[in-house]
């Protein structure tokens, strides 16, 4: 059977950056945005079509459609290209890096993107519209939202719900048993060890320059053998 033909929403980096992963799978056609932020007219040979009329050009009953943006307006803006998208008749793609183990148990909505080596235990529950960066770790019984933003490295301890438009920044971690509220900030680095109200912003403080250069650290920590 032939791949299905895909049209990834998005000219930045993370859309060119996913259709690198995309072509393992899929027979990626076009790019689609919005009218007024095309920038040129293709994209590693691939056109770049106006959203208003990619129907014209690709029918919604022979492609796919994903959505390949960041974190812009709080996840609210890949939100709104996937209603808009049903909207046109198209259906959307779920694309899993082959070395993400899909435990039977898992529950997963659609034009969620989960890249290489991802870890989502068993009895979890992923909705749609999330971006799920490589190698991080969801545990049992958790249940993400609509529309996050799970950086690289993220960890979040079994049984939490994070809600709708959450953005967790790189090695950002939650602890178990707790209730994100929706659109919450979490920075990078930063650990969460209670429940959210929505809105929220949680962030770590960024690591401070030593006062010596590394070769005179390096021997500031060394110890004296025997």
């Amino acid at each position: 059977m032939p791949p299905a033909k895909l049209i990834i929403y998005g000219n930045g980096q993370m859309a060119r950056m996913f259709l690198h992963f995309a072509r393992s799978e899929f027979a990626v056609v076009a790019f689609t945005v919005d009218r007024p932020v095309i920038t040129e007219t293709t994209i590693e040979g691939l056109p770049v079509i106006a959203f208003d009329e990619i129907e014209k050009h690709f029918p919604p009953n022979e492609h796919w459609l994903i959505t390949a943006v960041g974190f812009l307006e709080m996840n609210r803006l890949r939100a709104r290209k996937y209603q808009e998208g049903l909207a046109k008749g198209y259906r959307f793609a779920n694309y899993i890096h082959p070395s993400v183990v899909r435990h039977p148990t898992l529950v997963l909505g659609d034009n969620n993107v989960i890249l290489d080596h991802v870890a989502i235990h068993p009895y979890s529950r992923l909705g749609s519209g999330t971006f799920i960066c490589s190698n991080a770790s969801i545990g049992h019984g958790c249940d993400i939202g609509d529309n996050c933003w799970i950086n690289s490295g993220v960890s979040i301890g079994g049984e939490t719900r994070v809600g709708d438009g959450c953005f967790l920044g790189i090695n950002a971690t939650l602890s178990d048993n707790i209730r994100l509220g929706e659109h919450c900030y979490i920075g990078a680095n930063t650990l969460v060890t209670r429940s959210t109200e929505a809105n929220e912003v949680y962030i770590s403080a960024a690591g401070e320059r030593f006062p010596l250069n590394s070769e005179a650290f390096l021997k500031f920590i060394t110890r004296p053998t025997a």
